[in-house]
């Protein structure tokens, strides 16, 4: 299901949805194909969908390398504890889809645990237009899904996926060159890193691949070019602020009356804690409003604005803070894909896409990229 689709889905929705466990062990491994492949595969960006491209892989004994630009694995996934008493997604923060997903994505049998999700519906909204703070009704304004109550996007990886493929994990090595003129393909690093597989799976950010900062030889197809060029990628931004005490709503959308590219919502919704923390989510071209600036610049127009809205109740409780400016990652430089270009097409059976925005039906999530990631290692596995 596309992101937007879910949330329209949610908004339009009758009654919550329950407060439930994702009971990761409940979950089949699917074996419905028939594996075409022996060799030696390089994966490039250890986010959700490399790291599910290689998880995969693993699970069917195939030998692989997952390259990192970063120093550490997640991409867009991403967590900080220094902050609140509860751990803070620094990026992607929903599940777009039900809990179940989760177990769908790890799909072994014999993994141990679960995953305590929320659901996230606000029970007070309001809309700033610049100059008034408004009452929204609640009962056809907000929308729902799904968030982590006691854990993150990055504990979910780092607990079920990393384990069984950290040891072929290769971290600050930024991949300057794929060379697939030959018979094998030929990644090497801007450290002077080679490395050698028979396949390649790109995983890198729609940014990355739009900017060339990656070179191929030969050049990709214009028509894969022009899908790559034809994704929206904006800058995005999150600015979490911690508050010594709770003066806003659960939700405040802002320019718009529907929640849009701009909110600050209760970053506590529901999470089990007495800590009080308003989060910035902007992410869209009106973004780099923000994401232009610098840290001190963007803490000082956001206080300010917090102030305008509250009566200057955010200086007078506010206590701490943590800026997220993901436009200005070396290896992400936006937010995420808007709008995909659905699964790309292997070029000459050896370069293969994966990412949000390579996905059938859950762009712009990281479920989706998690998919996009397992289903071109599949692609891969049975030989296509």
């Amino acid at each position: 299901m596309e992101r937007r689709d879910f949330l329209k889905r949610s908004a339009l929705a009758g009654m919550g949805f329950a407060l439930m466990p994702s009971l990761l062990q409940a979950c089949k491994k699917e074996d419905d194909f028939v594996v075409n492949f022996s060799g030696r595969v390089i994966i490039i960006g250890a986010g959700a969908a490399g790291m599910m491209a290689a998880y995969t892989l693993n699970q069917y004994g195939i030998d692989f390398d997952l390259i990192e630009a970063g120093g550490s694995f997640g991409g867009r996934v991403k967590k900080a504890t220094n902050l609140t008493n509860f751990p803070i997604d620094l990026g992607a923060e929903w599940l777009h889809d039900d809990p179940e997903t989760l177990g769908t994505l790890v799909n072994d049998p014999n993994a141990q645990g679960s995953v305590e999700m929320i659901s996230y519906q606000p029970e007070s909204i309001m809309h700033w237009d610049g100059s008034s703070l408004t009452q929204m009704n609640v009962g056809s304004q907000f929308y729902r899904e799904y968030k982590f109550k006691n854990t993150t996007w990055y504990d979910f990886f780092n607990d079920f996926i990393v384990p069984s493929i950290s040891s072929k994990m290769y971290l600050n090595e930024p991949i300057s060159s794929i060379d697939y003129s030959g018979a094998q393909v030929t990644v090497t690093s801007s450290n002077g890193t080679t490395f050698t597989g028979d396949k390649v799976v790109v995983a890198v950010p729609a940014s990355i691949l739009q900017q060339q900062s990656i070179d191929f030889n030969p050049a990709l197809p214009s028509s894969t070019m022009q899908s790559i060029n034809g994704i929206d990628f904006p800058p995005g931004i999150k600015v979490f602020i911690k508050f010594s005490e709770q003066f806003y709503p659960d939700i405040c959308s802002i320019g718009t009356i529907v929640p849009g590219e701009k909110i600050y919502f209760d970053g506590a919704f529901k999470k089990d804690t007495n800590h009080n923390l308003l989060t910035l989510f902007y992410v869209g071209n009106g973004a780099n409003e923000l994401t232009d600036l610098t840290d001190a610049e963007i803490f000082t127009a956001v206080m300010n604005e917090l102030d305008a809205m509250f009566e200057g109740k955010a200086t007078q409780h506010y206590l701490a803070h943590i800026i997220q400016n993901w436009s200005t990652e070396p290896y992400i430089q936006g937010s995420y894909s808007h709008s995909g270009s659905g699964v790309i097409s292997p070029v000459e059976n050896l370069v293969y896409f994966a990412g949000e925005a390579f996905t059938d039906g859950a762009s712009s999530t990281v479920h989706g990229a998690g998919f996009s990631g397992r289903d071109a290692a599949r692609s891969i596995l049975q030989g296509n």
